[in-house]
């Protein structure tokens, strides 16, 4: 009988300990979520490697877009290449996509545009769902096993690559970045 009262009265410690832990577990996965999504504050504090410097090879890519059929970088051989990373679950990559949009409708004939859902928190099915949503008309695909992102060692979103003609990584803008911003670099692109 004293082993029963003594049991019950672990459960209510036991309760709180389950609670705090899922607490700590909850404000972690909330915490990895802001830093891996960026903020709207993110503009003041981009990070961008320069033009110029030693070559850089951009990774292959390779990958069924949403609406535009197969994507690779040989597809676009002597193009300057626009790669954007988001996911629809991420604010700031939300606030980006007019802007990329926009400079899609002006730059499209000279610029590669692409568009890399990272998959993890939303399916590929949200991603098609929030392409057609914005309605971007740009390419777009799903990163099918991470492997586009990995390969261009994007763990911040949004963060856009910017590739040369040559398809050498020019540079690497991490955070949101705005129609002004996504101008004078693909003028700088294309200039060279």
């Amino acid at each position: 009988m004293d082993r029963t009262v003594e049991s019950n009265a672990r459960q209510p410690e036991r309760s709180r300990t389950f609670s705090r832990m899922w607490l700590l577990t909850l404000i972690g996965l909330v915490a990895i979520a802001v830093v891996a999504c960026g903020s709207e504050e993110s503009v003041a504090e981009v990070a961008a490697s320069g033009f110029g410097g030693t070559a850089n090879t951009a990774p292959a890519i390779t990958g069924e877009t949403f609406a535009h059929g197969e994507f690779s970088l040989e597809l676009h051989e002597g193009k300057p290449i626009l790669v954007n990373f988001w996911f629809p679950s991420c604010p700031p990559c939300r606030a980006e996509m007019p802007d990329l949009q926009a400079a899609f409708e002006t730059y499209g004939e000279n610029v590669a545009f692409l568009g890399v859902q990272q998959l993890g928190l939303d399916s590929a099915a949200n991603g098609q769902a929030f392409v057609r949503e914005l309605g971007l008309t740009y390419p777009n695909m799903p990163d099918v096993d991470s492997l586009v992102q990995v390969g261009y060692e994007v763990f911040s979103f949004p963060s856009t690559i910017f590739i040369d003609k040559n398809h050498n990584i020019a540079r690497t803008w991490t955070g949101i970045i705005g129609e002004e911003q996504i101008a004078e670099q693909l003028d700088a692109l294309l200039a060279g």
